[in-house]
């Protein structure tokens, strides 16, 4: 069953994300803190930010917001005065290239569309199913369209297969290199 997602379970998402999305060549404690930063900058003060779980494990997650939902900053900011320079760095570089996709997405959106933030799904079999749930949950909100970005590091080809329509799609240069085009994505797919 769909439940709002419990602020208890970061430090598991973090556990089961962190080798995806770590900063090469940084200390595992510095990557666990990039990758919380990842997970909050996506979630919104809002009703949408669901979870499912089985016997008290989480399975998977789906954060979402519209145009004017906020972001509260202020666990980044009290994280930002901790860091060293190279490590504040990396927080605002990695900050700067979520903003920007996020402006990318809300700029394909009417106020009839949801933007789905963060999807992750830890158990197998359950990506689909908790984005089935939040879909119901977002047509009786009256929500037409679900938007999102995702990159290269993602399994792209699943919303491909799952029915989603390709809208863009770039190279980000800085995180690209000689031998490696670092891809961008924004889909959409209609709440039926």
């Amino acid at each position: 069953m769909l439940q709002q997602f419990d602020i208890n379970n970061i430090p598991q998402l973090v556990e089961r994300l962190f080798p995806l999305w770590k900063v090469d060549g940084a200390e595992d404690s510095f990557n666990k803190l990039y990758v919380e930063m990842i997970i909050r900058t996506n979630m919104h003060e809002n009703k949408m930010q669901f979870q499912l779980t089985e016997e008290n494990q989480l399975c998977a997650i789906a954060f979402a917001a519209v145009k004017n939902d906020i972001n509260d900053s202020t666990w980044l900011d009290f994280q930002l005065e901790k860091l060293n320079e190279t490590e504040r760095n990396s927080f605002m570089t990695g900050q700067k290239y979520l903003q920007m996709m996020e402006e990318r997405t809300f700029a394909y959106m009417t106020e009839e569309d949801i933007k789905l933030c963060l999807f992750v799904s830890i158990k197998k079999g359950y990506g689909k199913k908790i984005l089935d749930e939040a879909a119901d949950c977002f047509k009786k909100f009256g929500y037409k369209n679900i938007y999102l970005w995702t990159d290269g590091e993602c399994n792209v080809q699943w919303y491909f297969d799952n029915g989603y329509e390709l809208l863009q799609e770039d190279i980000y240069e800085p995180f690209s290199t000689e031998d490696f085009k670092y891809k961008t994505y924004i889909f959409r797919k209609k709440i039926s």
